[in-house]
């Protein structure tokens, strides 16, 4: 009788872990995560569309933001286990002891356009240039860039506007000389009339990426695998079909503006690949000499290529 109360107990033993590890691996399926309103979040956008997410096991919700502060915002509070950004948010966040790592390079062309009366040389000619920007962020930073690439950095004025929508806005009612602006944005400033000056691809330059917060990598290092798996299998869906199939979806979701559904080229974009480390340096360089950070990271102490397949 005794042998059998003891069996009986530890099947329950046994029952009740494989409940608790279950209902642990249940938890750990649900990811938060933040996308800009640029062509790097079309992966994201388009797996969980498509179900891909869902098929892995995967509960994926996504919130699209307008402007980096609100996203900051969002992740430094809680809101969100991972996030589309680029590498002085890492800096600025490791510096704010919010502990974070890049996970991956995303997409993104920061591209400088100038209103339709002017093109790079025309700016040149300029005594002021008001660029529209986003201060201290990787627009700034593009811009920074592209100036000192086109001779204008000398006559650059820095106008703040986070919000991207309405920068674009300023540019096509000719308020501003010129914009910083991420694809597709910048695309639709051009198909305005705008003339495109350069962008960070032009210049070798990939400071976009993806950060997950440390609290994430630790206790759901499963869901961020499933992550980049159906993040993967979005870019071959969107490499493969006819944008006329997905592009009013991407509007629709992120925002952009109409005018893209007909005239817009989607280019080709890579799987899941490793942030760029030349890029890195550049970024603290210039954040250090702008007196952004005084920090020394190494490449190694802010990424992780545990995800990169």
């Amino acid at each position: 009788m005794k042998k059998n109360i003891s069996i009986l107990l530890t099947l329950v033993l046994m029952v009740s872990t494989l409940m608790f590890g279950c209902a642990k691996e249940e938890t750990n399926q649900t990811l938060k995560i933040g996308v800009m309103s640029d062509l790097g979040a079309a992966p994201f956008i388009i797996a969980k569309e498509n179900g891909y997410f869902n098929d892995l096991g995967l509960d994926v919700e996504i919130t699209v933001f307008k402007s980096a502060t609100d996203r900051d915002t969002a992740m430094q509070t809680g809101n969100l286990d991972a996030a589309m950004a680029d590498m002085l948010t890492i800096v600025f966040y490791n510096d704010a002891k919010f502990d974070a790592k890049m996970t991956s390079a995303t997409y993104g062309n920061y591209v400088m356009v100038s209103t339709p009366s002017l093109d790079g040389e025309g700016l040149k000619s300029l005594e002021k240039v008001r660029v529209g920007i986003s201060a201290n962020t990787v627009i700034d930073f593009a811009t920074q860039q592209i100036a000192a690439n086109n001779g204008i950095e000398s006559v650059l004025e820095g106008v703040a506007i986070p919000q991207m929508p309405v920068r674009l806005e300023m540019l096509s009612a000719g308020e501003l000389e010129a914009a910083t602006l991420p694809e597709p944005l910048a695309s639709a400033a051009v198909l305005s009339g705008g003339e495109k000056v350069s962008g960070t691809l032009d210049l070798g330059l990939q400071p976009g990426i993806f950060i997950v917060t440390g609290k994430t990598l630790d206790e759901k290092e499963k869901a961020v695998e499933k992550l980049y798996e159906g993040y993967n299998q979005g870019v071959d869906y969107l490499n493969t079909t006819d944008q006329t199939e997905y592009i009013q979806k991407l509007v629709d979701q992120l925002g952009f503006p109409p005018s893209l559904v007909e005239s817009f080229k989607f280019p080709t974009l890579s799987k899941a690949t490793a942030a760029d480390e030349v890029t890195f340096s550049t970024v603290l360089g210039w954040m250090q000499d702008r007196e952004l950070t005084t920090s020394e990271y190494s490449f190694k102490d802010l990424s992780t290529n545990a995800f990169i397949k």
